[in-house]
């Protein structure tokens, strides 16, 4: 019986206020976990009835369905505690949000992971993509990380090497896990070169990035290959001047999209396959989109995902 959950949790609920984006139907059922425990429970419930699971953290990266998202929707939000192993060594749980988690190592004087004050999203979605900014990434300070395995509710620890992280990739997003949390081996430093990073990264994102109020998912497509760059591609085929309803391409980078209004993902969906086919033609890249699409597909938007892999 759903009552009888110890998470938190509601019916129909609204996703489209937890998305960078600000698009998305309803949840048939949306969870709040607060610890392992309760993901078991959750994860037992949805199984039992035949229900499908899906996993939000901070709805970045991520086009929800106009149409809503059938079965459970299981949020990461509440599991963000930290706790240090030894001076240099942290452990975080995956629901903490990447710059909170900058401004604790910042705190802590801890080097390493300042490129993340610049990075939506959360820890677990940090982990996931291998998230990097200039020469710096996940990959270099990871010790390992804790998984549960939705479909047998087995949780297991995985190092470095096994959590195969690669560009924009890894063990847990090829093979749809849920991260627990995360072990980083950090250095001590002094505070003021940390806060020298990481003002270069936010001033970074502020000169070339869309402005955060402009609602947007991030990067659209990943670059396919080093030195070649999705925004300058479609900036030459003048793509900041295409539209579909409410949804735009960003004039300060063309490899974002922005909902103006009251974009659909439909909107969305139809100006990422114009993206995908003009770089196709234009320079026969078959770009991998970055942002993942969840919920119900319109019979549409099912034969534009279908052209391009996603990460």
């Amino acid at each position: 019986m759903l009552t009888k959950l110890k998470s938190v949790y509601y019916k129909d609920y609204p996703l489209k206020d937890f998305t960078t984006l600000k698009i998305g139907g309803n949840a048939e059922l949306a969870f709040f976990p607060s610890n392992v425990e309760e993901i078991k429970e959750i994860c037992d419930f949805l199984q039992e009835n035949n229900k499908p699971i899906t996993v939000i953290g901070a709805g970045s990266n991520l086009l929800v369905s106009s149409n809503g998202v059938d079965g459970g929707v299981i949020f990461t939000s509440n599991l963000k505690n930290v706790e240090k192993i030894t001076e240099t060594q942290i452990k975080v749980e995956s629901g903490l949000k990447s710059a909170a988690f900058a401004k604790f190592l910042y705190e802590n004087s801890l080097a390493g992971l300042e490129f993340l004050i610049g990075i939506p999203g959360t820890i677990g979605g940090a982990v996931t993509m291998n998230s990097s900014a200039h020469g710096n990434e996940i990959k270099d300070v990871i010790e390992e990380v804790e998984i549960i395995d939705i479909s047998t509710k087995e949780i297991h620890r995985l190092s470095k090497n096994q959590l195969e992280l690669g560009y924009r990739s890894s063990f847990v997003e090829n093979n749809k896990h849920l991260i627990l949390n995360a072990t980083f081996n950090l250095q001590k430093a002094n505070k003021s070169a940390i806060k020298e990073k990481m003002d270069f990264h936010v001033n970074y994102r502020k000169e070339k990035h869309p402005p955060m109020n402009e609602f947007n998912a991030g990067s659209t497509f990943r670059n396919p290959q080093k030195g070649v760059y999705v925004g300058k591609m479609l900036e030459e085929s003048g793509a900041k001047e295409w539209q579909f309803g409410e949804a735009k391409i960003s004039l300060k980078h063309a490899n974002f999209l922005l909902n103006t209004g009251n974009a659909t993902s439909l909107d969305i969906s139809r100006l990422m396959a114009k993206m995908h086919s003009k770089i196709k033609e234009a320079y026969n890249y078959d770009l991998i989109a970055e942002i993942r699409y969840i919920g119900n597909k319109t019979e549409e938007e099912e034969q534009i995902w279908k052209k391009f892999q996603v990460h």
